[in-house]
């Protein structure tokens, strides 16, 4: 086996054999840099600070100036909340590429204060280099965009986000076109229609788990709640892992792909058994999977798979995440999700947003006791109310402690929003969105939710 092999099994989340091969290659004194350098990502996977960090450090023995490595190693620090460790090599990058845009980005999101007018011209140098890449682009645009917002020039942040947005898509190659396909042309637009009845239900093992589903939209409290909830010995956050996604998508993709489909009369044909076949190997690999620990799947996108995850899991919990809607275009227009192809839109957002509403209202009607609506700005102003309410919903025995999670030193949080989730959990202004009026007016006359 060789390193290749080892990266695709990271890709895939294939954790335990990615770390067989790259333990028999450290043995073996093979590529030293290399093998500790993805030993170092897969670690970072698998939470485990100390594995990672001894990793990054051991890489950085063979390259002591790699900016992969060093932009690494920083982003490790940062999302176990060691703020000063990763700034100290934030600003070393600085010193040794002050053209590495990903630095920039990183501090911005480290702390928006470090992002100086003073950068501006260098991410405008960026953007007009003929051999910048498409996501050295982005990131300047980006991140002009939130100099512009600090100035209080909204539209013209407006026009750098559009800019950025655009440079990301058009760089990504390997959107899941199959699984937007799926979820936004089929499922968002006949669920009532589909029919599953030829669910097949035979020999499932899963009616002894009692797993928790985070669901609805970007930036809308779901690490907050995914976080809280995690601070138990019992409970394994598996963050956005997609298992279930994949796991429909292995079954039905020759469908939609067929020379004669026709998604007016698409009708959903789902085997679980094969399904619960798939999510147990794909489980394995990322934690020791049985029924004595529950788990947490934030995958925020099984929205849409309720009906198929509670065949499989009839004894699933689903915590629906969501804010002012309004905010909530804003909010995700203003982040940069690269994975997610419809966030880079704002035509995609709202109708994205349209078919969500639509989905998550059928199914909460449907499964009134399975679903539990938790809205950010009542859970910001009244953090114990609605964190009792959350754990009772769970069957949780409530634990004062989870309040206080910004102060573990062993907690990892790797979404965007990794510093702000290790402040005292405060209200925020959720009125945003009324500065930027003048791109949701366009929109309110066709959707009445904005």
């Amino acid at each position: 086996m060789d390193i290749e092999t080892g990266k695709k099994f990271i890709k895939e989340r294939n954790y335990l054999e990615a770390e067989k091969i790259f333990l028999n290659l450290l043995h073996k004194n093979e590529n030293l840099m290399l093998v500790n350098y993805f030993l170092g990502i897969l670690y970072f996977e698998l939470q485990n600070y100390k594995k990672s960090k001894f990793h990054y450090k051991n890489s950085l023995k063979h390259n002591t100036n790699s900016k992969e490595i060093l932009i690494k190693l920083a982003y490790l620090e940062q999302s176990y909340g060691k703020l000063e460790e990763a700034k100290d090599i934030y600003e070393k990058l600085l010193n040794l590429y002050p053209y590495y845009i990903e630095t920039y980005y990183r501090i911005y999101l480290l702390n928006s204060d470090h992002l100086k007018e003073e950068y501006e011209n260098l991410f405008l140098e960026i953007i007009n280099k003929k051999n910048s890449t498409l996501h050295e682009k982005a990131l300047a645009n980006y991140l002009l965009s939130k100099i512009e917002k600090k100035r209080g020039k909204y539209e013209s942040e407006i026009d750098y986000l559009k800019k950025s947005h655009i440079d990301i898509f058009n760089s990504k190659k390997n959107y899941n076109l199959q699984s937007n396909f799926y979820y936004q042309e089929i499922i968002s637009k006949k669920f009532k229609e589909i029919i599953f009845s030829n669910i097949d239900k035979k020999n499932l093992n899963f009616k002894k788990y009692f797993p928790i589903f985070i669901v609805g939209l970007p930036r809308s409290g779901s690490t907050l709640v995914e976080t809280m909830l995690s601070d138990n010995d019992k409970i394994k956050g598996l963050g956005e892992n997609s298992v279930i996604n994949m796991a429909v998508l292995n079954q039905i993709s020759h469908k939609i792909f067929a020379n004669n489909f026709d998604k007016k009369i698409f009708e959903l044909s789902i085997n679980c058994s094969e399904i619960e076949s798939f999510v147990l190997k794909k489980f394995s690999n990322l934690f020791e999977f049985n029924e004595n620990i529950r788990f947490i799947d934030k995958t925020l996108e099984n929205f849409f798979n309720i009906e198929i995850i509670l065949n499989l899991f009839p004894n699933a919990k689903f915590l629906h995440c969501f804010r002012n809607l309004n905010d909530a275009v804003i909010a995700i227009f203003q982040s940069l999700l690269p994975t997610l192809s419809w966030t880079h839109n704002l035509d995609d957002i709202i109708n994205y947003i349209d078919d969500y509403l639509k989905i998550i209202n059928y199914f909460k009607k449907k499964y009134p006791d399975k679903i539990m609506d938790i809205k950010l700005e009542n859970l910001t102003k009244d953090n114990e109310k609605i964190g009792k309410n959350i754990f009772n919903f769970c069957n949780l025995d409530w634990n004062n402690k989870s309040f206080n999670f910004n102060k573990k030193k062993d907690l990892q949080i790797k979404t965007t929003s990794n510093v702000q989730l290790r402040e005292k959990i405060k209200n925020y202004d959720y009125d945003k969105y009324k500065k930027y009026k003048f791109i949701l007016n366009d929109y309110k006359q066709k959707y009445k939710w904005l």
